[in-house]
């Protein structure tokens, strides 16, 4: 069911935001794909790229969507929960431990799988670096080393996300509502400072990228988003014109070009990422009313693609993985990929459908069925 299919009234009593509960965004799905589709370009393909202005586009931003996506939906859930919490005199405390406990069941048992493995291989570093790995802590660790994981190094983004699952619903249900939109500007606010001041004081550039408070901003304008969609409905009705995003858009081409022509530092790297968190809120907030239409409707809500949405935290943990699998079954690989001229290209697309077809079984034998349990721990 979409939003704009629900009626004012309902939008206007406590029985709407109950209602919410109920509603899939199947739109959302199909972006999700589109962003994890962007971050494998930047890691299977775009290094290979010998033109200039490819090789600068950034398709990396995937994750900050991802970001942007994920702070939207888990407010967006802790708000509607909250609300009804509060109506009904319930423990916060039980809330709380819902969520944290139904978030878990979805990403820790085959992110903990990978790292078993790897482990049990001696894959890479992984055991110099367990601790952290197990700990979702591999991007202080980062922060702190400068240092590349190689096949771990995505992982960064999920320790993040999962920080930002055990301490956002604290922020959102331990404070009184009337404080939520100021609790979220702040979190904009104090994480667009922190990015400054890495930036003046010449930090390494993954305390900029990968610090959970430098990247916090993108996860706060989801939250903003969730705010308005529960309790501003005008705004995200007036925002969720074409014309926005024509223009935002317009906007980050110029500034694209005038940075890769003279270099312009502090936009690169702080604000550039800012004004990207921008524009996929603007995208979430048409996807979730379902009212991308003509091509991008067809596409966004194309079977194939909302199910590849639904496996991508699959297609994410396991993509970096892929690769180096290839070179251990194929050890001329990289051979192929230098002497052919469309050798890369044939080389991603097998990265892509082997990613696939693992996490769809991953999906269909683990995740799927694991997911079955979050009911039991379903906050009433």
């Amino acid at each position: 069911m979409r939003f704009s299919q629900i009626s004012k009234r309902e939008k206007e009593s406590l029985s709407w935001l109950l209602h919410l509960k109920s509603i899939h965004f199947i739109q959302l799905d199909g972006l999700r794909f589109f962003a994890v589709l962007s971050v494998m370009i930047a890691h299977w393909l775009q290094w290979q790229w010998s033109n200039e202005i490819l090789s600068e586009i950034p398709f990396v931003n995937g994750v900050l969507f991802f970001f942007v996506l994920s702070g939207f939906l888990i407010t967006r859930i802790l708000l509607v929960q909250r609300d009804s919490n509060i109506e009904n005199n319930s423990s916060q405390g039980k809330l709380y431990a819902s969520f944290v406990i139904r978030r878990m069941i979805r990403i820790i048992p085959i992110y903990y799988l990978v790292i078993i493995v790897a482990l049990i291989i001696n894959l890479g570093a992984v055991r110099e670096i367990y601790p952290w790995l197990l700990t979702y802590t591999t991007n202080i660790y980062q922060s702190i080393s400068n240092e590349h994981l190689s096949v771990f190094n995505h992982l960064w983004s999920l320790a993040v996300e999962e920080q930002f699952y055990l301490i956002w619903p604290i922020l959102i249900i331990a404070f009184k509502p009337k404080y939520t939109l100021t609790i979220i500007l702040c979190a904009i606010l104090v994480s667009f400072g922190h990015r400054n001041y890495l930036y003046a004081t010449e930090a390494n550039w993954m305390s900029l990228s990968y610090s959970t408070l430098s990247v916090s901003f993108s996860l706060a304008f989801g939250a903003l988003v969730a705010f308005w969609s529960v309790y501003k409905p005008k705004i995200i009705e007036y925002l969720s014109k074409p014309l926005w995003i024509l223009l935002l858009g317009l906007y980050m081409i110029v500034l694209f070009f005038l940075q890769y022509k003279f270099q312009l530092s502090w936009y690169d790297k702080v604000f550039a990422e800012i004004v990207f968190a921008v524009m996929a809120s603007l995208i979430i907030i048409k996807a979730y009313q379902g009212t991308f239409s003509s091509v991008f409707k067809i596409i966004l809500e194309h079977k194939w693609i909302i199910y590849l949405g639904k496996i991508s935290y699959g297609l994410y943990l396991y993509h970096l993985f892929v690769p180096d699998l290839i070179e251990f079954i194929w050890p001329d690989v990289i051979a192929f990929n230098h002497d052919y001229s469309f050798g890369k290209y044939i080389l991603f697309l097998i990265n892509l459908l082997i990613t696939i077809i693992a996490s769809h079984v991953s999906w269909k034998i683990i995740e799927s069925p694991l997911n079955k349990l979050k009911s039991r721990f379903q906050y009433q």
